[in-house]
């Protein structure tokens, strides 16, 4: 029986201190052994003292760069496992470090899922190489015929793209591959020979495993389960299973076979979809039965005679219809966003110039509720945005709505612009009602929105800062909130300059 080598030692090469830093908490937090190195020497004085399976690298470095470091790695230790996460992800860049032989390529910024994803699948990388080195070895030391044809089967069982568990029929489990580790979150835990109760959280199916091998069913069984997650990263798995009893020549059950079929994201989409046919049935029946109703009282004859007042009630009506235009092009946004359907126009902008004319537009709007608003830029000026200036004014606009619909009577809005010599910044801060801590965590949320007695009365769909996230993580770029309630909020864009052929279009 082949045992699965331990998981590999990680460098994490960064100049940066507080990435650096980052990435090795979400690696230790997860039970994986960890060194860092703030430049390409002193990582390559560790890894001849040391040596690391797996380097994570970044390619932007004062003094020797990724480049370097990782052809010296491949001369002093081949076989190491590389991965890239650097924020320089253009088409070159990865097609050179793709053909120096780096796994994979993490950019820059990343949420820790995306990163662990990546250090995930480089693990199992390091260990089928390992598993293939040994079994090499047996190959070449002459081991029997049986060994060589276990190994092939066991290649062929490990590339499956979904899980697969063999059970004996002492209901314990004796083969296992790559995926079903991953989708039962047992990365770090070979489930050879540990009864199966062990290794499936689920009582229904462990049953149902242990009835099939007393009385084993002429077809196959079908059912579902939660897989719950480790940490507050991660999402709970939904994976239907597949059981299958296998017999002998005689007709004899030797097991069950297990097929766990991740359908995490089917699941999303019918939840998705549920929500937004409510959602949708919510927003519109309201301002349509509103409109009915003022339409009525105007074609009964009630107003004849009172010329203000239907003008009033005609300016309603214009209203509520002006939020159903907006719900409709807020859907058609995220529509071909997500069908990836709409082509991007990049550009050189004008910052100050874009955000000073969106200022000046929503300073009628702002005045309605005496609400003044501050454009706060350094006096030499900006470097120019490389975007679609279509997407930027979605973002902007969407920012300054919110801060004027969540404001205060007679409240300020303070729009201030800065950089960084990589990235520019947009604050947009408001003395509005503010949001819980809870409700920042989820805002951004596709359909999310804070609800409470102050909120009642103000009409949106939940999607305007959805559109801003998506939007923003689209430019490699981060959306930060901060929020007091009852005193105001600060939404923060921080977006990198790049050029026109960084930009992804």
């Amino acid at each position: 029986m082949s045992t699965q080598s331990p998981n590999p030692r990680i460098l994490i090469v960064e100049d940066d201190r507080n990435l650096r830093e980052g990435i090795y908490r979400i690696l230790t937090l997860r039970s994986l052994e960890a060194a860092m190195a703030a430049s390409g020497e002193e990582a390559l004085r560790m890894i001849e003292e040391s040596g690391y399976p797996l380097i994570l690298v970044d390619l932007k470095m004062p003094g020797m760069d990724g480049f370097e470091l990782i052809e010296r790695i491949n001369r002093l230790k081949p076989g190491t496992v590389c991965v890239v996460v650097s924020a320089f992800a253009t088409v070159e860049s990865i097609v050179r470090a793709t053909k120096m032989g780096t796994f994979d390529f993490v950019a820059k910024p990343f949420v820790p899922d995306e990163l662990m994803m990546v250090v995930n699948r480089a693990i199992e990388k390091y260990h089928l190489t390992a598993e293939t080195a040994r079994l090499r070895t047996e190959h070449e030391a002459h081991l029997l015929q049986l060994t060589a044809e276990k190994s092939r089967l066991n290649t062929i069982v490990q590339s499956m793209g979904d899980g697969l568990l063999v059970v004996n029929i002492s209901n314990d489990v004796v083969l296992e591959n790559a995926a079903a580790r991953m989708i039962l979150r047992r990365i770090d835990k070979p489930s050879q020979y540990v009864p199966v109760r062990a290794v499936i959280p689920d009582d229904a199916i462990c049953k149902q495993i242990a009835e099939l091998l007393l009385n084993p069913a002429p077809h196959q069984v079908k059912l579902e389960m939660v897989v719950a997650p480790r940490s507050e990263q991660e999402a709970p798995a939904y994976v239907r299973v597949t059981l299958a009893p296998f017999r002998d020549e005689n007709d004899k059950v030797l097991g069950v076979a297990v097929l766990l079929s991740d359908i995490s994201d089917t699941k999303a989409y019918e939840q998705m979809k549920s929500k937004f046919v409510s959602m949708v049935a919510h927003e519109i029946k309201a301002p349509i039965a509103a409109i009915e109703s003022y339409l009525n009282v105007i074609v009964d004859g009630i107003l004849d005679n009172n010329v203000p007042r239907i003008k009033e009630i005609a300016g309603r009506c214009l209203e509520r219809s002006s939020a159903m235009l907006a719900l409709v092009q807020d859907l058609l946004e995220i529509t071909r966003q997500e069908a990836y359907q709409r082509k991007r126009l990049i550009e050189k902008i004008d910052v100050l110039g874009l955000v000073s004319k969106l200022a000046e537009f929503h300073r009628i709007q702002a005045a309605e509720r005496k609400i003044d608003i501050e454009l706060v830029s350094p006096a030499e000026g900006l470097k120019p945005l490389y975007a679609d200036v279509g997407e930027m004014e979605r973002v902007l606009t969407n920012l300054l709505s919110n801060a004027i619909k969540y404001n205060r009577e007679g409240g300020k809005i303070w729009i201030r612009l800065d950089s960084t010599p990589s990235a520019l910044r947009i604050e947009v801060e408001d003395t509005g009602i503010g949001l819980k801590p809870e409700e920042i965590k989820r805002i951004g949320d596709e359909f999310f929105r804070a609800k409470n007695e102050k909120t009642r009365n103000i009409t949106g769909t939940g999607l305007g800062l959805y559109l801003v996230k998506r939007i923003v993580k689209t430019y490699h770029g981060s959306l930060k909130i901060e929020s007091q309630v009852d005193k105001g909020s600060i939404f923060r864009v921080l977006l990198p300059f790049g050029s026109a052929d960084t930009i992804p279009a």
